[in-house]
């Protein structure tokens, strides 16, 4: 049996779970579901003095003075659109497992009404087998924040799936680096992080760690004018690294690819009705697998070592060269 000092929370409970614009309660049915839910058998003036007392505390609530009918809350903390929105985010997420998402779904649809989850029932994830099978992600999200805050360094276990479409460990060893921030590119999250012992930096995919352990070893100091962020802003599929100036030749049609991938900052030109002429800065690696993505509309022109790398790249394609290994098979 409640008291009467948790009328205006079992109020606010009534009201977020069973008003909304489309669905005013009137007095009589505001008292009957505190009876029923919550088993309080407040008069009609305590349930005025419990609206009131939400409007104090900022709480949106319409009453008949503006719509003749009754009472709903009129604002959530997460509106319809913001949790379609953030629903569709976490359905399309592939480092979430199908398990998180699920509870997740059900949390970002605790402060709608009971009709808008309705709504929402049918949704469903488009790819399943996208979703990862590390359960670990969000722990490991916690543990490296707090691993960055405390500059220490920590190892980790990095998994790949082998032929039976299980994640294992790409090595036995263990991998020990310094972590430095994390970022979310190319639908994954990423630790940017520097090897122990190396000068390169490094992205490693989050929800593909297992064992990840923060020591007690204070991170080795970074390269003179490190700066993470600068490093991963231009990095492309997860390919940071000293940026260079690129310059491509490519197709009107995949502008908007481009602009999409780099940027509104590049430098564009038109050579001719259907080829444009782009240059922007970013770590070459990445640009090369877009490249490679885009091999019949673009062109890279310089850097001279990436345009050769490309070119070897074709050259060694599977479509192009005579082996039949496993052909008909």
């Amino acid at each position: 049996m409640y008291t009467n000092k948790a009328n205006a929370i079992c109020l606010l409970n009534v009201l977020r779970e069973f008003s909304d614009e489309s669905h005013i309660m009137p007095m009589r049915e505001i008292l009957a579901k505190m009876a029923s839910l919550y088993d309080v058998t407040p008069d009609r003036r305590t349930v005025y003095s419990a609206i009131d007392t939400l409007a104090s505390m900022g709480f949106d609530i319409s009453s008949p003075c503006d719509n003749n009918k009754g009472y709903y809350l009129r604002s959530r903390e997460i509106s319809r659109e913001e949790a379609r929105l953030l629903m569709d985010a976490v359905y399309s997420f592939p480092f979430i497992s199908q398990k998180e998402t699920a509870s997740l779904i059900k949390k970002l649809q605790q402060p709608l009404s009971v009709y808008d989850r309705k709504k929402y029932k049918h949704l469903s994830i488009v790819r399943e087998d996208k979703k990862s099978q590390n359960r670990e992600v969000f722990r490991n999200i916690d543990l490296l924040d707090s691993a960055i805050s405390d500059k220490v360094k920590v190892s980790f276990s990095y998994l790949r799936y082998d032929v039976d479409k299980a994640l294992k460990p790409r090595r036995k060893e263990k991998y020990t680096v310094n972590p430095y921030g994390m970022i979310y590119t190319n639908e994954h999250y990423y630790l940017i992080c520097i090897m122990s012992g190396m000068e390169k930096t490094s992205l490693y995919r989050i929800d593909r760690m297992a064992e990840l352990a923060a020591s007690e070893e204070q991170i080795d100091q970074p390269p003179h004018g490190f700066d993470y962020r600068r490093e991963v802003k231009d990095a492309s599929y997860a390919h940071a690294g000293k940026p260079e100036l690129i310059s491509m030749r490519c197709s009107r049609q995949i502008l908007s690819d481009v602009i999409d991938r780099f940027g509104t900052g590049i430098w564009v030109k038109e050579q001719d009705e259907e080829t444009i002429r782009v240059r922007f800065t970013a770590p070459p690696r990445g640009v090369k697998y877009w490249a490679l993505q885009y091999i019949e509309h673009v062109e890279i022109v310089e850097p001279e070592w990436l345009r050769n790398e490309v070119i070897r790249a074709i050259s060694k394609n599977r479509y192009g060269s005579r082996r039949r290994d496993g052909a008909g098979s």
